[in-house]
């Protein structure tokens, strides 16, 4: 009875950029790709564009997946699984996305009990997992609910895709954000917010200054890496 609401994000800025230029540096041809939602998955991903083959399996889709698979980068030819399909849930974006997915064979979409499915994940090879957060702490716990105390969003499937590429045969857990919003620092000693993931579950931090590998390091030593 009405149009599908329609999303748009703002251009990014030169943090997200250099986050993206981090986070694309990580990401090798042939890879499968999940992604959040918001300004800096789409910059991260249009850091790709001089990839070969990528595929995606991912909880949201986005515009700037219609133009990369349009593009011929994103091709799903080398998935371990759904071998030449986008698999999704649901569409995050604008008319693009909308239009782009209406009847095409090339897009899949599954449920939840598909797309963030543990053994499912696990399957696919070199699985690359792109989330965002409002905070980290130095041990690697994330926080990606909170921001100065007012609840933004649910837990959603985070979790769930930064395990699957842990488990994943050179899968990838990503977790980017800028280092700062204003002048408040996001990398904190203390999370002001609840553990979205625990640091147990910790593995790749990226934000504009570098990337921070705390999979497998000691309590001792994610300090320093952060």
């Amino acid at each position: 009875s009405r149009p599908p609401l329609a999303l748009h994000h703002p251009q990014p800025g030169d943090a997200e950029l250099a986050i993206a230029r981090h986070g694309a540096g990580l990401v090798e041809d042939g890879a499968t790709l999940q992604f959040g939602l918001g300004a800096l998955p789409e910059a991260i991903l249009a850091a790709l564009a001089d990839r070969r083959d990528l595929g995606i399996h991912s909880g949201a889709i986005v515009d700037k997946a219609a133009d990369l698979m349009q593009a011929g980068i994103i091709t799903n030819a080398r998935k371990s699984i759904d071998r030449g399909v986008t698999v999704a849930g649901v569409m995050f974006g604008s008319k693009r996305i909308q239009q782009f997915c209406h009847r095409n064979p090339a897009v899949q979409f599954r449920s939840n009990a598909y797309t963030h499915n543990a053994d499912v994940l696990a399957r696919i090879e070199r699985f690359v997992a792109l989330n965002t957060a409002i905070e980290v702490d130095l041990s690697g716990q994330i926080n990606a609910e909170t921001a100065g105390g007012v609840y933004v969003g649910a837990v959603g499937g985070a979790l769930d895709f930064l395990r699957g590429a842990q488990h994943s045969k050179g899968g990838l857990p990503i977790v980017a954000l800028p280092s700062t919003a204003g002048k408040i620092s996001r990398i904190v000693a203390k999370l002001s917010g609840p553990v979205s993931t625990p640091r147990s579950d910790a593995g790749i931090i990226v934000t504009e200054y570098g990337v921070a590998d705390l999979r497998g390091a000691p309590l001792s030593e994610r300090t320093r890496l952060m």
